[in-house]
């Protein structure tokens, strides 16, 4: 499948999960689970099933440590385990890939977070803008 087609279906979805994050605060299950059916079919057509299984438990892990210290929510937890699949898709080098998805991610929402400290808002921070910021950075990073 060609990646700018795998690229565009992710980020479709990753602007409609930022738009529902930014305006409600919250990203229904059902989009989520719509975006996981088609991350799957993709995945199946596209093969190389079980190293995109090791990523997924990967992200498990690192986002659910996020997600238990606090640092992001349950959807955000979710899109970023989805969307490993799609970054691994989109790169040559997967664990190069996996690892500067990590970096910018972090880096974002390190900047992130301290603009809104900044802002001192008191209602949820919604971070999946985040999310998609660095999926597009990551992509024309591997793209140039």
């Amino acid at each position: 499948m060609n990646q700018l087609i795998i690229f565009l279906i992710g980020l479709s979805f990753l602007i409609l999960f930022s738009y529902e994050d930014m305006r409600h605060c919250r990203v229904k299950n059902q989009l989520i689970i719509a975006y996981f059916f088609l991350t799957l079919g993709i995945l199946v057509i596209t093969g190389n099933i079980l190293s995109q299984v090791i990523l997924a438990l990967f992200w498990v892990l690192f986002g659910g440590l996020l997600w238990k210290l606090n640092n992001i929510g349950g959807a955000d937890f979710k899109i970023l385990i989805i969307n490993s699949i799609y970054i691994s898709l989109l790169v040559p080098n997967m664990i190069a890939g996996q690892f500067l998805f990590v970096m910018l991610f972090g880096i974002m929402g390190v900047i992130y977070g301290l603009l809104a400290k900044l802002i001192k808002t008191k209602k949820e921070i919604p971070f999946v803008p985040v999310i998609t910021l660095t999926y597009i950075i990551s992509y024309i990073f591997w793209t140039i």
